[in-house]
């Protein structure tokens, strides 16, 4: 078994975008193990940051949307979120994408997690923001693609869709699963 504190960084030598789309891009990779030092050849999938939003309401509800997946050809009941554009404070995009996906503001929005959604692959991070005080405050402003239906759930209830496997997003349930052991009242 090796032991963690002899592991090396690989060092990178090239990038090679094979593949460009407006959400991702395909990498080939090429690093030197400092094992045996050699080149080897990676896939890496390089795709924006994002943001989520756990918007609470004055009376304890969170607002949700529900929208159609389309890559699980379904819908999906999720926290707001989307990407971060370039050069745009991922505190921004949350406010940014909560206004646009439900009609909903907050005066507070504070990270509450960073993850990386799949280290073997991806290096961007999806942030998740806890946003106090959210209240309906204009119309939504759907990107050309996209339509959300806003749901308000109280906590215990979605205490209850998180465990039951309703949501099933991993990159929800990730914080909402954390939300709730910090949160046991609920």
């Amino acid at each position: 078994m090796s032991d963690p504190a002899n592991l090396k960084p690989w060092a990178l030598v090239s990038d090679r975008t094979v593949c460009q789309t407006p959400v991702l891009k395909v990498l080939a990779r090429t690093l030197v193990s400092p094992k045996d030092g050699r080149p080897k050849d990676f896939t890496v999938l390089d795709a924006p940051s994002w943001v989520n939003v756990l918007a609470i309401t004055p009376d304890e509800r969170a607002v949700l949307v529900s929208q159609y997946r389309f890559g699980s050809q379904s819908f999906s009941l999720e926290l707001p979120g989307g990407a971060v554009d370039p050069g745009e404070d991922p505190k921004d995009a949350a406010r940014r994408e909560l206004l646009e996906e439900t009609g909903y503001s907050a005066p507070a929005f504070s990270l509450f997690l960073s993850l990386n959604p799949n280290p073997a692959l991806f290096g961007n991070a999806v942030m998740t923001f806890v946003a106090q005080g959210a209240v309906l405050s204009g119309p939504t402003r759907f990107d050309e693609n996209e339509e959300t239906a806003v749901r308000l759930v109280d906590l215990p209830a979605l205490r209850a869709k998180t465990l039951s496997g309703e949501i099933r997003h991993a990159l929800m349930l990730a914080p909402l699963l954390r939300f709730f052991l910090e949160r046991p009242d609920l």
